[in-house]
């Protein structure tokens, strides 16, 4: 495609903003996105929200009159996250609508035994399902992801005809919608919402938007506290303003997670050597680019053994480590809760609810009083939301995770 062919086709897209629009200038992220969408035929414009950290506490303990109608008004049900409980694989989940077994993303972090160390999980690469974006641009439907976390954006971004990520937005939209505030903070989830509304009012060609908050706030505050009653507010308000933003799109929200407080983190590599016992390398599954959330400590571990034949002794030795609840093999894991084994360690350890795992200084160490985290089984309870689909929906019993709630969008 020629420079100004190029030019062309994003000034088209771009259009309906205004005359002399600063968004002129943006660079869609695939080849297949810049065909011009049917005029005709298309499927109904559809928003994915993927609310980072709602879990049903928070719902059940806010004042939030716009889902409150959605539930009432559209599909709700108490749904499950899954293993385990962090961002990129639920994220994958959803996205792809399948397990990790089949979109291969297994945590926040995975063990590169190349490199021998720990590697973020947040290359598009690793990826070994089709996205949504992927499958919305077979039919001919143009897809935004507008995310607060820049780690998203690269995971994500194939497929897209623009991805916003708030940490590293191109200039056209800082020039439009001002600068994303600082990432700790619930200021940025509203950033993103701005940015979203708008982009559903002046955007009609583009079929599909994906809006994925950060969950900061809920690490920082409990359901109760009145931080968060005014985060969830300014949200449930936001939301109302897409829904009228376009009376006819649909609306799916699908949160990766719950959050819970925490008083202890175990270092179990330590807690092992205490014991006399060694092991290549215990990592939580949780860390990521986000330290100031949780510090990198989360309820999943995974323990990469230096040699297969020292497991029985490694978990012989755990079975006495206070705050582990559950051990089981690799084998086991993948199987249990639907992972790729080869992106998990030899030994999968998940923590009771107030514990998590990571590389603390100290063998056990006590957190802050308002620490709060996820990774574990704890953090699976979500609520799940479709509001103004025009489909048939499946079955209610079929739609039992995060997984399952927007899979059958965009099927052959």
């Amino acid at each position: 495609m020629s420079t100004s062919a190029s030019r062309n086709s994003r000034r088209e897209f771009f259009g309906t903003i205004g005359a002399g629009a600063v968004l002129a200038g943006l660079t869609p992220n695939s080849a297949r996105a810049r065909a011009p969408a049917a005029k005709t035929g298309l499927p109904q414009r559809c928003c994915v929200v993927m609310f980072d950290g709602f879990g049903r506490d928070y719902y059940e303990k806010s004042s939030m009159p716009t889902l409150k109608r959605w539930e009432r008004d559209g599909f709700y049900k108490p749904i499950r996250a899954v293993m385990p409980t962090v961002t990129n694989t639920n994220l994958s989940g959803i996205s792809c609508g399948v397990h990790a077994d089949e979109h291969g993303i297994t945590g926040n972090s995975y063990w590169d035994a190349d490199a021998d160390q720990e590697q973020f999980m947040s290359d598009g690469n690793l990826l070994t399902a089709a996205t949504i974006f992927q499958r919305a641009g077979r039919f001919g439907v143009r897809s935004v992801l507008v995310s607060a976390k820049q780690k998203t954006i690269p995971l994500m971004r194939q497929g897209t005809w623009l991805a916003v990520g708030s940490q590293d937005p191109p200039a056209e939209i800082v020039a439009r919608y001002g600068k994303a505030p600082e990432i700790y903070s619930p200021d940025v989830n509203y950033w993103v919402w701005k940015v979203a509304v708008d982009l559903i009012r002046t955007q009609p060609k583009v079929g599909l938007f994906f809006v994925h908050t950060t969950d900061y706030p809920m690490h920082k505050y409990a359901p109760e506290s009145v931080e968060s009653q005014v985060h969830l507010k300014t949200i449930d308000q936001f939301l109302s303003e897409a829904a009228d933003a376009d009376p006819g799109m649909a609306f799916f929200v699908a949160p990766d997670h719950s959050l819970n407080a925490k008083s202890t983190v175990i270092n179990l590599k330590l807690a092992l050597e205490r014991k006399g016992v060694e092991i290549q390398v215990a990592m939580s599954a949780e860390r990521d680019q986000y330290p100031k959330h949780h510090g990198g400590f989360g309820g999943t571990a995974f323990i990469y053994l230096k040699e297969p034949g020292d497991a029985d002794r490694v978990v012989g030795a755990l079975r006495d480590v206070s705050g582990v609840e559950e051990i089981l093999t690799r084998e086991e894991a993948a199987q249990k809760y639907r992972l790729n084994p080869y992106r998990i360690g030899d030994l999968w350890i998940t923590a009771a609810k107030d514990v998590v795992f990571g590389n603390s200084k100290q063998e056990r160490e006590q957190l802050a009083a308002d620490y709060r985290s996820h990774g574990s089984a704890h953090e699976l309870e979500i609520p799940g939301f479709i509001y103004r689909y025009d489909g048939a929906l499946p079955p209610a019993h079929t739609i039992a995770t995060n997984v399952d709630l927007c899979k059958f969008l965009y099927q052959a």
